[in-house]
């Protein structure tokens, strides 16, 4: 099992969304203005990252934004991907080899924006390292005869 980065993650998060919107821009990037309408912006947010000799362990947030096509009659669109990203992040989602289980999703409407976050928690095995070619095995049991 190799340690997650949070590129793998956001990525994962961004295919499941763009599969069910495939005609709807996703920004992972902070934009301010001069972005199209309908979009959807990701980011990810580490609350707990807590590492013991052989394993990290973290808790994060994923918030997800949605822009409506139009910024003053928004409120069934809005309705309409807020159900859909209530069943696209129910349970939980797939990155790489695993499952990650959601703890806790929630949503609301602000000034016409959608947005939905969900908690998740994970660990990781900290003697593996993804920019570092040497990685350290942990160690077995050492058995010693007495004669």
């Amino acid at each position: 099992m190799s340690r997650l980065t949070r590129a793998q993650i956001n990525g994962a998060i961004t295919n499941k969304i763009k599969a069910a919107f495939p005609k709807v821009k996703i920004h992972s990037t902070d934009v301010k203005e001069g972005f199209s309408r309908p979009s959807f912006f990701t980011m990810l947010e580490t609350g707990v990252n807590d590492s013991t000799m052989f394993s990290t362990y973290r808790e994060m947030t994923c918030r997800i934004l949605f822009f409506p096509s139009d910024r003053y009659v928004y409120k069934e669109e809005a309705y309409d991907v807020q159900d859909k990203l209530d069943v696209l992040f129910g349970l939980n989602f797939a990155v790489e080899d695993r499952t990650i289980t959601i703890s806790n999703a929630r949503s609301n409407i602000i000034d016409g924006v959608l947005h939905f976050d969900f908690d998740f928690s994970f660990h990781d095995d900290a003697s593996e390292d993804p920019m570092d070619d040497d990685n350290t095995a942990k160690m077995q049991e050492l058995s010693i005869s007495h004669e």
